[in-house]
């Protein structure tokens, strides 16, 4: 509920300002205390990244000519830093917003969390911060496009910048279980979930940078699109256009402007409309 995330102040945005606003950050990733539930749920992936981080990125300053925020945030919500002097890019003070620092990032990594999705996601898009996701495939049947390795070749996931297979009904940005946590199942008014008219579904992948083969390819794929302006640009103008949609209207002009709000009834006018069942 805070104004700046209000549907009339998201409305008013220029969406020029999405890609305008400026953005000190190359990416900023917070995370919580590891712990032993790590090792057995979802959240694995998250101590997977802060270990190739400690292995792999212990000379690096800068992702695509900007630092990068990598904190540990403490019990009292304030940051704490688990980083060595400086060598994993620039640190905060000790407390901290950490929308005001999503909303200076051009990246925001959303790693799996106990489900899909998770509010985080939603934040870093009302903060203009492009969300960050690892690809899983939930049907072995198609994954015959991927390599051995669960990747994909070079051309692929950097000339294409990663687009997706979502059309495809497999693509999960959870996990690679066989239990249905796809795209489509997991984030709301998705493209293909039929959950809307076509022209007003949510197409999540013209935005949303998709990470294949695991935390080892975040920060070469964060690199190469770096390295490309005009294609950022390009996601942070999708991304703004759908903003609206994740947060919900207080005051007295609450129901002048689209929010989460009037999407949800549009939904179920469209459901009843077309005869459709989702109660199963």
């Amino acid at each position: 509920d805070e104004p700046g995330y209000q549907p009339s102040i998201i409305h008013s945005r220029p969406l020029s300002l999405w890609y305008t606003h400026p953005r000190k950050y190359s990416f900023a990733y917070f995370y919580g205390s590891t712990n032993r539930r790590m090792t057995r749920n979802y959240r694995i992936h998250r101590q997977y990244f802060l270990e190739e981080v400690a292995m792999n990125w212990k000379k690096v300053d800068l992702i695509g000519g900007k630092p990068f925020i990598l904190e540990k945030i403490g019990h009292d919500g304030g940051s704490e830093s688990d980083i060595e002097s400086g060598q994993h890019g620039e640190q905060t003070q000790k407390r901290y917003n950490q929308m005001k620092t999503y909303s200076q990032s051009v990246f925001c990594p959303t790693l799996p969390g106990d489900s899909p999705p998770q509010k985080r996601f939603f934040d870093v898009i009302l903060a203009g911060c492009i969300p960050v996701v690892l690809v899983f495939n939930t049907n072995t049947k198609a994954a015959n496009h991927l390599n051995s390795d669960g990747g994909r070749n070079d051309s692929e996931r950097y000339g294409d910048f990663g687009k997706g297979d979502s059309k495809h009904n497999h693509t999960s940005w959870f996990s690679a279980d066989s239990n249905g946590y796809t795209v489509q199942d997991s984030y709301p008014w998705a493209k293909h979930s039929s959950t809307l008219p076509p022209d007003r579904e949510i197409d999540y992948e013209s935005f949303v940078v998709q990470i294949y083969g695991g935390v080892k390819n975040i920060k070469p794929t964060l690199e190469a699109l770096m390295a490309n302006q005009t294609e950022i640009l390009r996601r942070q103008l999708e991304l703004g256009k759908v903003a609206k949609y994740f947060t919900y209207g207080a005051g007295e002009n609450a129901h002048k402007y689209e929010d989460a709000f009037s999407i949800m009834l549009e939904s179920v006018i469209y459901s009843l409309n077309s005869g459709k069942d989702y109660s199963g």
